[in-house]
This record gives structure tokens, C-alpha cells and sequence, in this order.
């Protein structure tokens, strides 16, 4: 099995079956995703928050420092995974130390700005694009994005949105991530942030359900 197939089946494991907890952010994902992996012995090495400096790939746009969240390494390859949580607000009674707490806590936070959190998703396709160019050792990637959030798969989006480029829709196979109206971007001081960009590629979102601790999630697993 070439290596992108057997990471991608190692992670739909976790998300389907090996995962019995509701995960707080993005960072408890990235670990427990990565503890998975490492016990799997799958690999000869699992790296987290990998650094590529930014200088070394072609075209990066951003004024951000660049870490893969993880890298998975096997035999002369290597495969970076880049991840995204979104959650939207659930409650639940949670025991500390074996005690229970005196009133249900947000076990998730409502992060809202759905728009930058599908951004920032297609903004890592892309990462992984640019880091693929530059290191021979690296043939392709993946890029998962998972929420608790029902309007990540949402399909009606309006044209007029000013994010309607950014949508995770399965008829959205365009290279093209620009802002429907930039003009609104520079007046709110985010495109020197979220600049537009062109994928190299064209990649179809296939949506898959699961549950962590019986709260509904959305997956998908998009192959670079």
C-alpha cells in the first residue's frame, strides 16, 4: 500500500472507530491523532509541528511561519498532514480527578468566522502543494478538516457570498480561492492576512459523519 493510502486509512480509523473522546481544539486533535499513528507502527517516523521555512517554497504568500502539523516519514518518503478542528459551542458534565465538577463546562467553543476556517482549510491544500514542489522527497499530502459545525457542509451557498470561492462543496473543483469582493476584505484588515491564491490542483470534498462521545462530526480527508 503506497504511503497516502495507508495514512489515510490509519486516519479514518481514528476518526471512525479509536476515538471514544470529544476532542477540545485543534492541538487535542493533533495529538491524540498523532499518539494513534505512532502506536500503529506503521511509520518509521511521526513528527509534529514541522518546520519549513517559508523562504524555501516558491510563491508563498503569507507572513506566517509555517509548521506541518504533522509529518509522517516511511523508508525515502515523506507525508505531510495538515489538520483543522472548527467546533461550534456543546456543554457537558465532565469529572476531574475522578470527581465530578459543579456544572457542565464548554467542552467546545463556539469559534464562529466559518468563512477564515474554510480559508484557512484550502490555504493549507495549498501549503502542502508548495512544500511538494519543493522537496523531492515529498510526492503528495493530505489535508483533513473535521467540525462539529453543520454550516461547513451546508450546500446552498448564494454567489453573492463575499466566501462563495472558499465553500467545501463537492462541485467546488475550481483552482480558483479569491474573495468574491476584496474590497470588503482590505476594509476589514484581513487581506494582507488572507490573501487571494490559486491552487494548482483540483480537489472534490467528500463529506463523512462520525461521532465523538455521540456529538455528530463531519469529516472529509482531501488528498494533495
Amino acid at each position: 500500500m503506497e504511503l497516502i493510502e495507508q495514512v489515510k486509512v490509519d486516519i479514518q480509523q481514528f476518526l471512525n472507530h479509536e476515538n471514544d473522546e470529544l476532542l477540545f481544539n485543534e492541538r487535542d486533535f493533533q495529538m491524540h491523532l498523532a499518539l494513534h499513528l505512532i502506536k500503529l507502527r506503521h511509520y518509521h517516523d511521526v513528527d509534529l509541528e514541522y518546520y519549513v521555512p517559508c523562504g524555501e517554497l516558491k510563491n508563498y504568500k503569507w507572513n506566517s511561519e509555517m509548521k506541518l502539523d504533522i509529518l509522517v516519514h516511511k523508508d525515502n518518503e515523506y507525508l505531510p498532514v495538515e489538520l483543522k478542528y472548527k467546533t461550534r459551542r456543546y456543554s457537558k458534565q465532565m469529572t476531574r480527578f475522578d470527581e465530578h465538577l459543579t456544572k457542565p463546562i464548554d467542552v467546545l467553543k463556539n469559534q464562529g468566522a466559518q468563512d477564515l476556517g474554510m480559508y484557512d482549510f484550502w490555504k493549507d491544500v495549498h501549503r502542502i502543494e508548495l512544500v511538494r514542489n519543493r522537496f523531492g522527497a515529498v510526492s503528495n499530502g493530505l489535508a483533513v478538516f473535521a467540525t462539529n459545525d453543520p454550516y461547513y457542509v451546508r450546500e446552498d451557498y448564494k454567489v453573492t457570498s463575499n466566501h462563495y470561492n472558499f465553500r467545501m462543496t463537492s462541485d467546488n473543483t475550481s483552482r480558483c480561492r479569491h474573495w468574491m469582493y476584496p474590497k470588503e476584505q482590505r476594509k476589514a484588515n484581513y487581506y494582507d492576512t488572507y490573501p487571494d491564491f490559486d491552487l494548482e490542483g483540483s480537489y472534490a470534498i467528500h463529506w463523512s459523519n462520525t461521532q465523538f462521545e455521540g456529538v455528530p462530526i463531519y469529516y472529509c480527508i482531501v488528498e494533495i
